[in-house]
């Protein structure tokens, strides 16, 4: 009875343990904050908190060793601002073909930090699209306002962003199980009278731990199957070379 009652608390255990969430919070405003949990345990990856000052940390000995670090750390910048220097006639040759490239694609560098974001989610829908049809997503917030040095900018930001937050938006409805999106949740304005982008970007990704198992386990049916295959293939070839 003792063993069955053993057997029962290490089924509720792993069943308990399978049926959390892996979360994942993306929110995207005056700077990018990135957190992660599982079940009710969430980590904050960034920004990360700042060091507190400790009193213990100021000891003489510590003290010497961070005299030490720095002058390391001058040395360091010494010699790359010595190397810089070396190579400071090439950049100016170079400084205006830069500056015309750099003008050429302004307007999809406004877009960059969205783009980042983009990228990353595509690459774990993508990449792993068993995952992506368990992944529970919510787009709580994704506004966007568009400005710019000068109309000209703006409007060309402003079709690049509305590019990517259209993609973005196609990718999530396709391969993930999508929440109803609300009304003025999301959108995508033009301020010609702003001088740069702002954001206001809120995403929720939710996948329970079981769904990776159970990806798991077709994983290695696949591999199985795929193993006997090439044994009949290899057998029906050797057989053929006996006749």
């Amino acid at each position: 009875m003792i063993v069955l009652y053993i057997l029962l608390g290490i089924i509720l255990f792993f069943a308990l343990i399978l049926s959390l969430h892996i979360k994942v919070f993306i929110k995207l405003d005056d700077g990018l904050r990135l957190r992660v949990g599982l079940g009710p345990v969430v980590l904050t990856l960034s920004p990360k908190k700042k060091k507190k000052v400790k009193a213990s940390d100021f000891t003489y000995k510590k003290h010497q060793k961070r005299l030490l670090k720095d002058k390391k750390k001058k040395d360091k910048k010494a010699k790359k601002q010595a190397e810089k220097e070396e190579k400071k006639k090439q950049a100016k040759l170079l400084k205006k073909e830069a500056e015309t490239a750099a003008e050429a694609s302004e307007e999809a560098a406004a877009g960059n930090k969205l783009g980042t974001i983009l990228e990353l989610i595509k690459f774990v829908l993508l990449e792993i699209p068993i995952f992506a049809s368990y992944i529970k997503t919510d787009v709580r917030k994704l506004i966007i306002i568009v400005g710019g040095k000068d109309a000209d900018v703006t409007a060309r930001s402003f079709g690049a962003v509305s590019a990517i937050v259209a993609n973005l938006m196609e990718l999530l409805s396709n391969k993930t199980q999508l929440r109803p999106v609300r009304e003025n949740t999301v959108g995508v304005f033009a301020d010609f009278t702003a001088e740069k982008i702002t954001y206001n970007l809120d995403l929720y990704f939710k996948l329970r731990l079981f769904s990776i198992v159970r990806v798991g386990w077709h994983a290695l049916k696949w591999f199985i199957s795929q193993k006997i295959k090439e044994s009949k293939t290899q057998a029906a070839g050797q057989h053929k070379i006996q006749k």
